[in-house]
């Protein structure tokens, strides 16, 4: 495919003083005249509301303003249109300020046809205009000062680029240079949605097709000074040697390269000229070991690494990632070698928010403590650890800014071990599925957890109707997993009357509800999702009574 079919032109990256969207056109106009229902607009426009901005007043005799443009046109817009202009563009607050009437006597630096095209973008964010004429429209609203039409072009560009594929044109020489003329004008005007969907998705994909080191290079080479992004996630003809062909990409921040198995210690070696790195994603990368990390240890600026599925890594090797102090998101999930001395190695990285170590099944309690020192920890990820007990919950107490904690499948925790939770009133996520010795006296220490906005219980085994009132409290749930729950009855379900947040509740399983316990969930207003699969007590004509009576507007029930 072509790239000069998706309407791209380079006079369209041209600087100019005041743009004009008119000069740009290469097809029809998109205004073409009187008899157009587009061309005017602007009365349409006057029940837009008044700006917060107080417009300049108008002539006692008029609310309607005259407007002149530079090739001798003129155009009445109404004091609402002239109050959204002034709110929106601050170019347009300047220039329509003071004397506004001596203003008005000049002419606009651009034409009326201009003028109709900026107002049509601003008053509907919906307004369509052709795909090859986007561009010269985001420089013309840029010029204009008007951020949200820039916005809501950005969003038109790509989208069209998305329904035409732009990533699989080919890689021509010639498509090469357009492609990079486009993404220095997402560079320039600063449309990083643009630039991350050229990066992420165009440019790399380009790159991943043509995994011939000959044209890989040749591809890199037009982009090394401008990429910030790529993503090469489980290509799996990538080598070293193509890591290699980044040595130049010193702009580069962000590098995917997820089950890329091709990737060995000595290719990590090829990533330290590239000291801007940010996030590094190595996931599944399953031929690294703790001497590929030891190249890390220069990149300083990272703060994303993901080494989940890294199954050779060792407690060695996390030894190389103490000088990552500006580390935030760390995920060693599946890195099954780990141990308690391990995490040790973790303690100089303070700035950490994000721990993935879920599936670590060597970790104990006493590796939970070499966390405590994390207290800007506010995600952290202890699933499958099957060797925590209530001990390793007490190593967490400190950790008082954690708002995302999960226990999936901890087998050993009990009641007692909640009882450690309770200073973590900043939770907003907690998952305890499979934590099968958890009683209803557990769920008493969730009382002060007042901020939990999640809540995951399912297989629970031992859980009961009187468990549940003490949720009663958590009035800010909006999402609630019971699945599997199966003592549950009727009367528990009326513990939840008070939870009128909630959103998602899940009762799969939950094989001892009746019809009648369902009246105790008509209260729960904002109520979207409701899972009542395999509850085999349940009648039709039961769910059929719920529904009637249930107010929430958007409930999806499951059955």
């Amino acid at each position: 495919m072509n790239i000069s079919n998706f309407g791209f032109n380079p006079s369209h990256l041209v600087h100019t003083t005041a743009p004009s969207y008119s000069q740009y056109q290469e097809i029809n106009d998109l205004l073409v005249d009187e008899n157009n229902g587009l061309d005017n607009p602007l009365p349409k426009l006057e029940e837009t509301s008044a700006s917060t901005i107080p417009a300049p007043v108008p002539s006692p005799i008029s609310e309607e303003f005259q407007l002149s443009f530079q090739e001798g046109t003129s155009l009445t817009i109404s004091h609402s249109q002239l109050a959204l202009l002034r709110e929106k563009s601050l170019y347009f607050k300047i220039l329509w300020s003071g004397n506004f009437q001596e203003t008005l006597q000049h002419p606009l630096a651009l034409t009326k046809k201009d003028f109709t095209l900026l107002l049509n973008c601003l008053t509907n964010p919906k307004f369509k205009i052709p795909l090859e004429e986007i561009i010269s429209a985001i420089q013309l609203a840029d010029y204009y000062e008007l951020t949200e039409v820039v916005k809501n072009l950005e969003e038109q560009l790509i989208d069209g680029y998305k329904l035409q594929r732009f990533e699989s044109f080919n890689s021509t020489e010639e498509n090469l240079v357009r492609l990079k003329e486009i993404l220095s004008f997402a560079h320039r005007y600063q449309l990083n949605r643009l630039k991350n969907y050229l990066e992420f998705t165009v440019v790399s994909a380009l790159l991943n097709q043509n995994f011939q080191l000959v044209d890989f290079e040749k591809i890199i080479n037009h982009f090394s000074k401008k990429i910030e992004v790529l993503n090469f996630s489980e290509n799996t003809h990538l080598t070293n040697a193509h890591l290699l062909a980044l040595k130049d990409c010193k702009n580069i921040e962000v590098l995917y390269f997820k089950k890329c198995r091709g990737v060995t210690d000595a290719g990590l070696a090829h990533l330290v000229p590239l000291k801007g790195l940010q996030h590094l994603d190595l996931s599944y990368c399953e031929n690294l070991t703790d001497a590929g990390l030891a190249y890390l240890k220069p990149l300083t600026a990272l703060q994303h690494l993901n080494l989940s599925g890294c199954w050779n890594l060792t407690d060695a090797g996390l030894v190389h990632l103490t000088p990552l102090v500006g580390l935030q998101h760390l995920d060693l999930s599946y890195c099954e070698n780990l141990t308690d001395a391990g995490l040790a190695h973790l303690t100089p990285l303070t700035a950490l928010q994000h721990l993935g170590l879920s599936c670590c099944e060597n970790l104990t309690d006493a590796g939970l403590a070499h966390l405590a020192l994390l207290t800007t920890l506010q995600h952290l990820d202890l699933s499958c650890c099957y060797n925590l007990t209530d001990a390793s919950l007490s190593h967490l107490t400190p950790l008082t800014a954690l708002q995302h904690l999960y226990l999936i499948g901890c087998e050993n925790l009990t009641d007692a071990g909640l009882a450690h939770l309770t200073p973590l009133t900043a939770l907003q996520h907690l998952d305890l599925s499979c934590c099968f010795n958890l009683t209803d006296a557990g769920l008493s220490h969730l009382t002060p957890l007042t901020g939990l906005q999640h809540l995951n219980l399912s297989r629970c085994y031992k859980l009961t109707d009187a468990g549940l009132a003490h949720l009663t409290t958590l009035v800010a749930l909006q999402h609630l997993n019971l699945s599997e729950c199966r003592h549950l009855t009727d009367a528990g379900l009326a513990h939840l009357t008070p939870l009128t947040a909630l959103q998602h509740l899940d009762l799969k399983y939950c094989i001892n509800l009746t019809d009648a316990g369902l009246a105790h969930l008509t209260p729960l207003t904002a109520l979207q999702h409701l899972d009542l699969s395999r509850c085999r007590r349940l009648t039709d004509d039961g769910l059929d009574r719920f529904k009637t009576l249930a107010t929430s507007l958007n409930l999806e029930i499951v059955r």
